[in-house]
């Protein structure tokens, strides 16, 4: 689904094994060990279905996380730049690929957003290779740590009475879309 959802950002991580480079070049390490395993722990929530409210949180982790594990592999090979320039390239071709495949499945954006209490309501348009867009409202809660927010509930907009309450099984959960 992210590659649907972020074509554009998936093709970017064709850029991993030159930051790796870089960073195995400048840092030590020490230093990019800790990078590493500090992206991992922060990857953690993932587990649980919780995400940051950082949109692209966890794409901005994983890359740092390749990047420095990358860093990592290069400790033993004589030949460091072409070993990453030949990396970049195959990966800049598949990538390319999904980014062009994931474009052209459609797109999903969030149309309206609205905050209540504890939740965050997202209003968000669904729309595939070909026919009419799928609307939903996604109920988000936010975690103990108001940084996290996981999907609790979603529902089909098939209202053709244009009522302004929408109610969510979860909790029963209603907000106005009106006001």
């Amino acid at each position: 689904m992210y590659v649907v959802a972020h074509p554009e950002l998936i093709f970017f991580f064709f850029t991993f094994p030159i930051l790796g480079w870089i960073l195995h070049s400048s840092l030590s390490g020490t230093v990019v060990l800790y990078a590493l395993y500090t992206s991992l722990i922060l990857l953690l929530p993932i587990l649980t279905g919780y995400s940051y409210v950082i949109e692209n949180a966890y794409a901005i982790l994983i890359y740092i996380s390749l990047a420095c594990g990358y860093s990592l592999t290069l400790k033993n090979n004589p030949k460091k730049i072409l070993t990453t320039i030949i990396i970049s390239a195959l990966l800049f071709l598949l990538l390319g690929f999904a980014a062009f495949i994931g474009g052209m499945a459609g797109t999903v954006t969030v149309q309206q957003r609205w905050e209540i209490k504890d939740y965050e309501v997202d209003y968000v348009r669904d729309q595939g290779f070909s026919g009419g867009a799928l609307m939903t409202y996604r109920l988000k809660k936010y975690g103990a740590i108001p940084i996290f927010i996981k999907e609790v509930d979603s529902k089909v907009d098939n209202d053709t009475t244009n009522n302004c309450i929408v109610t969510f099984e979860y909790n029963n959960v209603s907000f106005n879309k009106c006001k």
